[in-house]
């Protein structure tokens, strides 16, 4: 019972102090918006080579990985923008010992724009991978352009206020109070997308190809809530 008369008592100072700070305080609090889209510049992809085999011959890992490098300065993508994804890729070699063994190796690539995307895309077509998946879509300067978006949504609520104010013959004064909701960014990939995939099926195999993907653009929006002062 006393906590209950506590909490009552916290809750009544805090609406006292409220009222005290808005006694005789006429104020409007309108809400802001903004939104915009960029092309994200940093395309995450790993793309794993395996060995396969195909009319009883077996395409060795070696080969694979020369195929795309050169698919790789084909497309004009440079080589330093490549990383190995895993440790595993690093020991490759050892699965020599063993003929019945398929080796692989997954790398991890780095891609600025759609466009480069599409280049590789084509220059891989002979190669065989067994697989591209596309993991990470990101915009180097996004924090920036948060923050932009979020300077822009509150001029939109000042400007909402005055155009309301000014219907009933009033002007706007300083703001009081300015909150901002975090929104996140809204990824055209949100789980990592196959492109290219080789299934292995009742000792049978086959490429399957989905379609090149739909670059949609990162789109971003800001809210931003204010109150602003009655002259």
């Amino acid at each position: 019972m006393r906590y209950s008369f506590i909490v009552a008592l916290v809750l009544f100072s805090y609406c006292a102090i409220a009222q005290e700070t808005f006694k005789n305080e006429h104020f409007i609090e309108v809400t802001g918006t903004a939104e915009m889209e960029v092309d994200p510049n940093e395309i995450t992809l790993l793309i794993r080579l395996k060995e396969f085999e195909e009319n009883r011959t077996k395409t060795m890992l070696e080969k694979l990985d020369k195929d795309f490098m050169t698919a790789l300065k084909s497309a004009g993508i440079e080589k330093k923008r490549l990383s190995l994804a895993d440790v595993g890729s690093k020991l490759d070699k050892l699965g020599k010992k063993d003929k019945d063994a398929f080796r692989e190796k997954t790398y991890q690539l780095i891609l600025t724009s759609g466009k480069e995307l599409e280049a590789l895309l084509i220059n891989l077509e002979p190669v065989k991978v067994d697989q591209v998946a596309i993991t990470r879509v990101h915009h180097t300067e996004l924090e920036k352009l948060k923050i932009d978006l979020k300077v822009k949504a509150l001029q939109a609520a000042r400007a909402k206020a005055e155009v309301l104010l000014k219907s009933i013959g009033s002007e706007i004064g300083k703001p009081i109070m300015v909150r901002e909701w975090d929104n996140g960014p809204v990824h055209p990939y949100d789980m990592p997308a196959n492109v290219m995939v080789r299934q292995k099926s009742e000792g049978m195999e086959m490429m399957t190809e989905q379609a090149s993907p739909s670059f949609r653009s990162i789109r971003l929006q800001a809210q931003v809530s204010a109150q602003f002062k009655i002259q």
